[in-house]
């Protein structure tokens, strides 16, 4: 069972009430998502415990976050980590869906990132938090990218991290709402494993989209360099 505080370098997070705890994809997310402009405004879609805006504020010392869920648990707890984080006064953690936050916002963000529900609707919903937290008939991608359109500023830039599986139907879903993949980091565990989730960049210009590829471990629990290289700012050594 996971432990109801997770510790990181530079803050820490309660996962006590939030359905989904710290995982893989929040903190490549969260180490990977590179903002364009140091005095910006960033929007986390879906931030359960916060940890992908913890550490944007970390890396970006002038970013100013708001932090979206729709879970009232998970809202809390989020509230409740920013709160005893050292950048409170940047961090604003909203119950409520990311389309109410879009009718009732003035704001256009510089940046939106995102860690989606990913099991795309082929899951049942159990009445379960966790169940609801992954499962994207709660937010599917068609709704996402309507409201990062109407977020994200002409010059913004979205982040997300999905399944490798939904990485055409994403790229659709973008293009639908005028957002052009920009830069996809394909994900595997090791060398002979599948990719399993893509990192990606999208901005209202078409480009040519860059692309790389990141593999996490060498052996069970043994990160590779590149992987050790984007974690090293956040993960505590191991005792």
């Amino acid at each position: 069972m996971k432990s109801a505080l997770f510790h990181f370098k530079q803050f820490s997070i309660r996962q006590q009430d939030s359905a989904m705890k710290i995982g893989t994809d929040g903190v490549l997310l969260g180490a990977w998502a590179m903002l364009l402009t140091e005095d910006c405004f960033v929007l986390d879609i879906g931030t359960g415990t916060g940890l992908v805006a913890l550490m944007l504020a970390q890396r970006y010392p002038n970013a100013i976050i708001d932090a979206v869920e729709l879970n009232e648990a998970a809202a809390l707890e989020a509230k409740f980590n920013f709160k005893n984080s050292p950048w409170s006064n940047r961090l604003n953690a909203i119950h409520a869906p990311v389309q109410d936050h879009a009718l009732n916002t003035p704001l256009k963000y510089d940046h939106i990132v995102c860690n989606p529900p990913f099991y795309q609707g082929a899951y049942p919903i159990d009445n379960n938090a966790r169940d609801s937290a992954r499962n994207n008939a709660s937010l599917p991608f068609s709704v996402l990218f309507a409201s990062i359109n109407s977020l994200l500023k002409v010059t913004g830039i979205c982040l997300l991290i999905v399944p490798f599986t939904a990485f055409e139907v994403v790229i659709l879903e973008a293009e639908k709402n005028d957002l052009f993949l920009l830069h996809s980091t394909k994900v595997k565990g090791n060398d002979d494993a599948p990719f399993k989730r893509v990192l990606l960049s999208f901005s209202r210009e078409q480009n040519v989209p860059t692309e790389n590829d990141l593999c996490l471990e060498l052996s069970r629990n043994i990160r590779t360099l590149a992987h050790q290289e984007l974690v090293k700012d956040f993960y505590l050594a191991k005792p």
